[in-house]
């Protein structure tokens, strides 16, 4: 490999020590970006892991660190202008991506796992029957129930048996329903709200009736048969299918408005009292235990750390070489010590 002298030197060294810079220069750049690469992640991986069976992570990093790292970045940080336009941009490759067309939910959730998932939330039985009770007690319920009885019983009236038998009876009573409105015009009208007034009563006071009835009839049985025949007829249908319902600009909006409430929830004490509790519990488990059992525990293997080193390393190494960026870093790092006194003193140039 040729050797090599970039402008970055700040004094001109002692011939000596410049000799034994750029030696050291090119006995590094030849660790790096020569064949032994690979060898030498290697080497440094084993190293690393060695030292991972006696140093523990209370050693390395404190849970007060950690915290104040979490707090600049997750919570002071100010994020850029183009960050919901890139949300936006996201939001729309994700709608239109033809992945959708190709996957049922069935692909992602197996049957038995979506038993099991039914099950346990069959198993919030407090929750289901607080769901049921605010739902039901709600004016837009009380309003529905209403105005599907006013619905029946004028339906009910108007197309009874008396007047569909009785030969005569609906012309009687829509005799009788134009004099009324002749003798007085507004009361039909009156009769009309008073009956959907009276019905809103009936329906409000009876609506605590009503959710202990639904509590009662819809266990769990019930409810889980509901829940897996709908997944039958839903699961192998293309997720795509949702755009019939849900247009592009439907998700960009969700996708955004999400962005802005995470804003919102990030500068709330609740957001940095769950982060902070998270942090204190990891550290709790694995402060005083070796970093070798964290990777253990994180399922992170010898094989794993070399892989990643050797997806990422060469390519980078190569390209900084390649444009000559390489050479510079490494002078950069190693030209100070052997501008060094202590340099000096040992050559004999002091």
């Amino acid at each position: 490999m040729a050797k090599t002298k970039t402008a970055t030197t700040a004094a001109a060294l002692p011939p000596k020590a410049q000799a034994l810079l750029d030696a050291h220069v090119e006995h590094v750049i030849e660790d790096l970006a020569g064949a032994g690469l690979k060898a030498l992640i290697e080497e440094e991986v084993d190293a690393a892991l060695v030292v991972a069976k006696t140093l523990k992570l209370g050693d390395v990093v404190t849970r007060t660190l950690i915290k104040e790292t979490v707090r600049v970045y997750a919570v002071e940080l100010e994020l850029g202008p183009g960050l919901p336009e890139l949300v936006g941009d996201i939001a729309r490759d994700l709608y239109k991506h033809r992945i959708h067309d190709k996957t049922a939910p069935s692909d992602l959730i197996g049957d038995a796992l979506f038993a099991e998932l039914l099950d346990k939330a069959l198993e919030l039985k407090t929750l289901r029957e607080k769901l049921i009770r605010g739902i039901v007690t709600s004016p837009l319920y009380t309003g529905f129930a209403s105005d599907l009885l006013y619905r029946g019983i004028t339906g009910y009236l108007a197309q009874n048996a008396v007047t569909r038998n009785i030969p005569g009876a609906s012309s009687v009573l829509k005799i009788g329903r134009a004099a009324l409105s002749k003798a007085k015009p507004d009361l039909e009208a009156s009769l009309e709200e008073g009956l959907r007034k009276y019905i809103g009563k009936t329906v409000q006071a009876s609506t605590e009736v009503s959710a202990e009835f639904l509590i009662e009839h819809a266990d769990e049985a019930l409810l889980r048969d509901i829940g897996l025949d709908t997944w039958q007829k839903l699961k192998d249908r293309p997720i795509g299918a949702l755009r019939e319902d849900i247009s592009s600009r439907d998700v960009e909006e969700v996708f955004v408005n999400l962005y802005e409430a995470w804003k919102s929830l990030r500068t709330s004490d609740y957001y940095r009292v769950l982060i902070e509790t998270g942090i204190d519990t990891f550290f709790d488990k694995y402060e005083d235990e070796p970093l070798a059992t964290l990777l253990e525990d994180l399922g992170i293997t010898r094989d794993m750390m070399i892989a990643e080193g050797l997806r990422y390393g060469p390519a980078v190494i190569k390209k900084l070489h390649k444009k000559k960026l390489l050479e510079p870093v490494v002078r950069r790092r190693l030209q100070g010590f052997y501008a060094s006194a202590a340099v000096a003193a040992i050559l004999g140039d002091a």
